[in-house]
């Protein structure tokens, strides 16, 4: 009987815990109102027996942990996301947006990397990765890595300290790779000199929802990724998006070039600007096509039936960190939360949809 009643504490204290989170609120206003909540509870266990306030004195402690740890930043990331250079995004609106024409692109970027509409140098120009976190990335890379044995720099530009290192090496005049592929744009763009050696840039885009939802669902189980964090397994992707780890605005940040700070309407036209002037834009709804347009950009081949077979397969049903997840849909709560959180990379990402039609004017003599 003795049991039974503390349980049903323990029951009650932990759905007050998950109410009061779950209101739309500051965190800070959470850890508030979870201390006033506790601090009502610690005074009714006061009257009870010693048995039932040991129990409940260590199921509020273990409740307390778990929303602290819930409510941690993610750790910094080695090789999939720079969580904590994009927690602070506040965007502003009080400044008067340039055209594209008018946006001047960031340096070294504007210089190392050859425009859109210039043709491909080979000996001169190499590809250039702009990979964005659950995009196919890991797809581009076992492609050519796997089926047409190319030679992809992957891990030694994952960091912005491997980078630097991969600079003061000069990995690309070492003619040691065929491929740079970073989520760092900018700082990659270090590793050419824009003269004998320039990048050309290509990407994967996603739709910003989408791809946020199967971060957080990858995110719990990905035990081999530096930012694996297993506390996602316990948490709604409400909550998550609720909540300082939830990615905001991630490629307009990248592209811009503004890791750090607030991000305003200026930003998204610079990255607008990077997409339009130096990038081959792929999407993931439009895989096939994509992929056969940067293989034709590059001159990539795949000779065997071996080869084209390798590439069938990771291209389209077995490509790598592939798992199932719950769908959110548009509307509910968790998308509304996530569309808050993402509303500049919404609109980027509509941006590039309307630059890859466009960009069929690159192949339409193929």
């Amino acid at each position: 009987m003795v049991a039974a009643k503390d349980n049903q504490q323990v029951r009650l204290l932990r759905t007050q815990v998950i109410r009061i989170y779950d209101k739309e609120e500051d965190d800070d206003d959470v850890c508030i109102n979870i201390s006033h909540y506790c601090h009502k509870i610690l005074l009714k266990i006061r009257y009870y027996n010693r048995r039932k306030r040991r129990t409940l004195f260590f199921a509020l402690l273990l409740l307390l942990l778990m929303v602290s740890l819930s409510m941690q930043s993610a750790p910094p990331n080695g090789e999939l996301v720079a969580q904590e250079q994009y927690n602070s995004t506040v965007v502003s609106s009080d400044i008067t947006v340039s055209t594209i024409s008018d946006v001047k692109i960031p340096e070294p970027f504007g210089t190392t990397i050859a425009n859109i509409n210039e043709p491909f140098e080979k000996g001169r120009d190499m590809p250039y990765f702009f990979h964005i976190p659950r995009a196919a990335g890991s797809t581009v890379k076992d492609i050519l890595g796997k089926c047409a044995y190319v030679r992809i720099a992957w891990n030694a530009t994952a960091t912005m300290e491997r980078l630097k290192y991969a600079r003061d090496t000069q990995l690309v005049q070492s003619g040691q790779v065929d491929v740079i592929t970073t989520q760092y744009l900018h700082e990659g763009a270090t590793l050419f000199d824009g003269q004998q050696h320039r990048g050309r840039c290509f990407a994967f885009m996603r739709h910003p929802i989408e791809r946020a939802v199967s971060l957080f669902y990858y995110l719990g189980i990905a035990t081999h990724e530096p930012t694996y964090d297993p506390q996602l397994r316990y948490i709604s992707i409400e909550m998550w998006a609720k909540s300082k780890r939830v990615e905001h605005n991630w490629m307009t940040r990248f592209l811009s070039n503004e890791l750090k700070g607030d991000l305003t309407p200026k930003h998204l036209e610079i990255a607008k600007a990077v997409l339009r002037q130096k990038c081959l834009v792929g999407l993931m709804e439009e895989k096939s096509e994509s992929w056969l347009r940067f293989q034709k950009f590059f001159g990539w081949q795949f000779y065997t039936d071996e080869m084209r077979e390798c590439q069938d397969e990771l291209l389209n049903w077995k490509w790598s960190s592939k798992h199932q997840h719950e769908l959110v849909h548009e509307n509910s709560q968790a998308w509304e939360l996530l569309y808050k959180q993402n509303m500049l990379d919404m609109e980027l990402y509509n941006y590039a949809r309307q630059l890859f039609v466009e960009q069929r004017s690159i192949f339409q003599s193929d």
